[in-house]
């Protein structure tokens, strides 16, 4: 287990076990956004004893709810796992289903100006993610 990976969890209040380690260092090295049988099929070889897929999941419970990752949901029911913490966003390339990072900065207009109504003044917006989808021109 690397020294960085295990501070990154130490950080962030995981107690940072083989597992948690090989998961977490696969998704800090991809900007693909895989889904939890993407990480199972990468890291599975990974491990010198037999990985689980329930340990997969439940592992990328822990690091969502620890902050260490992000969950991303483009498609009903097919949850997607990004390290990058950061504020952004996502386009969503609908020919090949690959999911792109977006900066804010790349986006006009940003932050949003939310109307004086909405949701009745109930809520404080705290932060907000926005999904683009569109296919490339040509």
């Amino acid at each position: 287990m690397s020294y960085e990976i295990e501070q990154l969890l130490l950080k962030h209040g995981v107690k940072p076990t083989p597992q948690r380690a090989v998961i977490a260092q696969f998704l800090l090295s991809t900007h693909s956004h895989p889904t939890a049988d993407e990480v199972f099929q990468a890291v599975s070889e990974s491990l010198p004893v037999p990985l689980s897929r329930a340990t997969v999941y439940n592992t990328l419970n822990c690091l969502v709810e620890a902050g260490v990752l992000i969950e991303v949901v483009v498609e009903p029911g097919k949850s997607r796992y990004d390290a990058n913490t950061s504020q952004h966003h996502h386009f969503v390339d609908t020919e090949s289903g690959k999911i792109i990072d977006v900066r804010p900065e790349e986006v006009k207009n940003l932050p949003l100006k939310l109307s004086e109504g909405f949701l009745d003044g109930a809520f404080d917006v705290e932060d907000y993610r926005i999904t683009f989808f569109g296919k490339r021109k040509g």
